[in-house]
């Protein structure tokens, strides 16, 4: 009986760290100041609770672990490096000590910790531990060696579970050669009452096995007193079932962190003879930036725009990765709110889309609303770079740099000609008139159609850039429409027409921020939110925005190709993709709505029909708002029918029309001299070949046909905005609108951009502003769907892959923008089913 009671002891007990058995107990244990398994989500869970690593966040962390016993007969000291990192789903890390054999001797133990954990989410992840004791002093204690199996949920905010199966291989103890150790079971709960700041948590564990174990019961709290000062303090109860040995034993623990460095120090005590009282401490750095004992220097955040923003998260294989554009809106919004940031640095580049330009002109306000001031750095400044940043307090040229204020002009290339030459025909039907996509295969010129609603958009955003560009420079409008048509304007015209304040030097940012900020800020490239507390659990509420971006297919959405391959790139929406995704966001209890960001000029008309039915479907369950970026229109107009629409008014939108046909290439073939012959059933089984042209009766019956589809989008507007069909074909018939026309004529509900979707949607949850919500976007492209691509392009597969997942919206192929255009129309015209589409593809110079 007395060597089971000392092998239970030492299986559950003698591995004790400051908070409980590390998972695997052992002669040498590893001792460090905080390892309450709930808690755990770094480095600590290495020796402790594998399944904490998992919540590991912020990259690689290492430690230095130090232990000494201040009291009782077996003073031994130890020494360990502890490091993880987690790559995606999967962390490791290792932990390698040093252990004294006791007093009297000149020799240590070894011990090797190896955890690798898997990560489900940010509120779940299970974990393996094994650990090895190597001696050359004790055969025994070398022999020796335990794993584990952890897991730890986070299904609140204020509630976190973890549970531990320990020694589940039945280590031989040294102490007692003849008897295996019992595997031990251990489950905690940590709670925080609404606060960040404070932690409470009970454990209980007992040994597994048929007869009287061990069991173990104890009671924590932690508190962050101060943002990166913290007390925590532990009491452990022990008994063995039917009488035996007891232990009681406590703790109390310091922490102080500062930035990704940490020191945390824990002082034990117990009423055992081995080791009444040690001390323990772990110095940390690198992982999740913790809160911190000084928020440090004063900041500016430094923003630099090279392009569009991605509307979906990349994460290719072929690039770094880039967050959506909701993420930066959200690092803006928490630039105003910081304390710590004194302002911002706008450095344009190349401007993102004028969509974009105005929901960041948005964002610019918050900030000067919030007192801080924002400075603009131009490099060579268009008419979109020169609009965003006359939103700033100040504009500074580079000194080498210039304006390219000239005014605003659409291109748009005609292939008819061309096609003449090489015996192409082109054979569309389409509804109605201003569904002007077919004419460039089919004119030399726009029709009179086209011009007007093309020169109606021209004039639209023209009055946007003057009334803002006039404001934020405090210019008179006529004036500056004279320095339109004078343009472009070289550096020392754009300072003398107070069209910038100064110019700088390339390497003189630095001088130039300390001019406008002060000399006690830092300015920085990376923005780091404060912390005041613990990083949140799970049980957040989500926004999750599901992107459509590029053209609408059938089946699985695509990624654009960072590679110069023609006619493979460009991204697309799949029907399929955008349901799943929808109906997963759906049946998510942690997404609270859902918004859906279209950046689309539309695609297959089935396409959109079904991602329709898919939206109405998902209103019926959960708020739904729809935001419309740079592009919404036909395709991309007809999917988000029915729920709330915001639009900047900027945006390109309706296009409620549709097209069909066909490419004739049998002028081509006889050019070529190529014959055909057709065997068919019916007169019409050929009619959509290439081979030949329509004839009469078939292009009449296919006119017929598309009514029926442009007759259903009708419909469908009619009911989702509301309004008569008659009202909704008169604003229809293929017209592209402007944002602020297309909210005049009830396209739409309301003026915004993303951000304030998002706010939208977290008011008609019932969220209020005080209450903590994440954003998260859903329905993207694995970092595979590039090579996925190209390998199904050249070996001529089709490509539908699921929703979860990311492709980078910027295109990379060096294409003349005609190539693109035309390879995209004709590709979609190579499908099956009419075509919801603009009716051009806009190019801005």
């Amino acid at each position: 009986m007395q060597k089971f009671v000392i092998a239970s002891v030492l299986a559950l007990g003698v591995g004790t760290s400051a908070l409980a058995a590390p998972p695997s107990p052992s002669p040498r244990p590893f001792v460090l100041p905080w390892t309450f398994a709930p808690d755990a989500e770094g480095i600590e869970a290495i020796p402790a609770h594998a399944a904490g690593l998992g919540l590991l966040e912020g990259g690689a962390e290492l430690g230095v672990a130090w232990t000494t016993r201040l009291s009782g007969r077996d003073p031994v000291s130890s020494l360990g490096l502890l490091g993880g990192t987690r790559l995606g789903p999967i962390a490791l890390g290792l932990g390698v000590s040093g252990i004294g054999d006791g007093p009297g001797t000149k020799t240590s133990t070894t011990r090797v910790d190896l955890a690798v954990a898997l990560r489900f989410s940010p509120r779940l992840a299970i974990g393996f531990q094994w650990f090895d004791l190597g001696s050359k002093a004790d055969a025994l204690v070398d022999d020796y060696s335990a794993f584990s199996l952890s897991a730890s949920w986070r299904p609140l905010r204020a509630m976190s579970l973890a549970l531990g199966l320990e020694h589940l291989n039945r280590p031989i103890n040294p102490a007692s050669p003849s008897i295996e150790e019992d595997p031990v079971a251990r489950l905690s709960i940590a709670l925080r009452p609404g606060t960040e700041r404070f932690t409470f948590g009970l454990e209980g564990a007992r040994t597994i096995t048929d007869g009287d174990g061990l069991w173990q019961a104890m009671v924590t709290a932690r508190a962050m007193i101060l943002p990166g000062w913290a007390l925590g303090g532990w009491a452990r109860y022990e008994n063995l079932e039917g009488g035996g040995a007891e232990d009681i034993s406590g703790g109390l623990m310091l922490g102080l962190y500062q930035g990704t460095l940490g020191l945390e120090t824990g002082v034990d005590v117990s009423n055992r003879d081995e080791t009444p009282m040690q001390l323990s401490s772990l110095l940390r750095f690198g992982g999740d930036r913790k809160a911190s004992l000084s928020p440090g220097r004063k900041q500016v955040y430094h923003l630099k725009l090279s392009g569009p923003l991605p509307e979906r998260p990349s994460t290719s294989l072929f690039g770094d990765p880039r967050p959506g554009f909701a993420h930066w809106l959200l690092v803006l919004e928490m630039v105003a709110e910081d304390p710590r940031v004194t302002g911002l640095v706008l450095q344009i580049d190349q401007a993102p889309s004028w969509a974009q330009c105005w929901e960041l002109r948005r964002a610019i306000g918050r900030i000067k609303a919030a007192g801080k001031k924002v400075l603009a750095l131009e490099t060579v400044g268009d008419m979109r770079a020169h609009y965003l940043a006359s939103a700033a307090d100040e504009i500074h040229l580079l000194a080498a740099g210039g304006l390219m204020l000239t005014g605003l002009a659409i291109t748009q290339t005609y292939y008819l000609g061309l096609m003449e030459k090489l015996g192409v025909k082109a054979e569309f039907v389409k509804f109605d008139e201003y569904k002007t996509a077919p004419e460039p295969f089919s004119r030399t010129g726009p029709s009179d159609p086209s011009k007007e609603q093309t020169q109606a958009l021209l004039a639209g955003i023209d009055a946007e850039w003057i009334s803002a560009v006039a404001e934020g420079r405090k210019l008179d409008a006529a004036a500056l429409r004279q320095i339109l048509e004078a343009g472009p304007q070289s550096m020392h015209v754009a300072k003398s027409s107070r069209l910038v304040d100064g110019l700088v030097e390339s390497d003189q940012l630095g001088q130039l921020v300390e001019t406008v900020f002060g000399k006690d800020v830092v300015l920085v490239d990376r923005y780091v939110p404060l912390r005041e507390g613990w990083r949140r659990w799970g049980g957040t509420q989500r926004i999750a925005i599901l992107p459509v971006t590029g053209s609408i297919v059938d089946g699985g959405s695509g990624g654009d190709l960072p590679l110069p391959i023609p006619f493979v790139g460009g991204e697309t929406t799949g029907d399929a993709s955008f349901a799943q995704a929808l109906e997963a966001a759906v049946r998510d209890p942690s997404v609270a709505a859902i918004v859906i960001r279209v950046v689309s000029g539309g695609g297959s008309a089935v396409a959109s029909d079904r991602m329709n039915r898919a939206v109405l479907s998902a209103k019926q369950k959960k708020p739904v708002i729809v935001s419309f970026g740079d592009v919404a229109a036909s395709g991309g107009y007809y999917l988000a029918a029915g729920a709330p629409i915001l639009m900047t008014p900027v945006t390109i939108t309706g296009s409620i029309g549709i097209f069909s046909g066909k490419v004739d290439l049998s002028g081509l073939f006889a050019l070529l001299g190529l014959s055909t012959y057709t065997t068919k059933t019916n007169e019409r089984a050929d009619m959509m070949g290439s081979h030949r042209p329509f004839t009469d009766a078939e292009r009449d019956a296919a006119k017929t046909t598309l009514r029926a589809y442009y007759d259903r989008f009708v419909a469908v507007v009619a009911k989702g905005r509301n309004m008569s069909e008659a009202d909704v074909d008169k604003i229809a018939r293929g017209r592209v609108w402007l944002g602020k026309d297309a909210l005049a004529k009830n396209l739409g509900d309301a003026e915004g951009g993303l951000w304030d979707a998002v706010r939208r949607a977290r008011a008609e949850a019932g969220l209020g502003d005080d209450d903590p919500v994440d954003i998260a976007y859903v329905g993207t492209l694995g970092a595979l769907s590039s090579l996925q691509r190209v390998l199904a392009s050249v070996a001529g597969l089709a490509t539908g892959e699921d929703a979860e997942a990311a492709a980078n919206a910027q295109p990379h192929a060096p294409l003349p923008p005609e190539l693109r255009e035309l390879g995209a129309v004709y590709g979609a015209l190579a499908g099956d089913g009419p075509l919801a589409m603009m009716p051009f593809k806009l190019t801005f110079d």
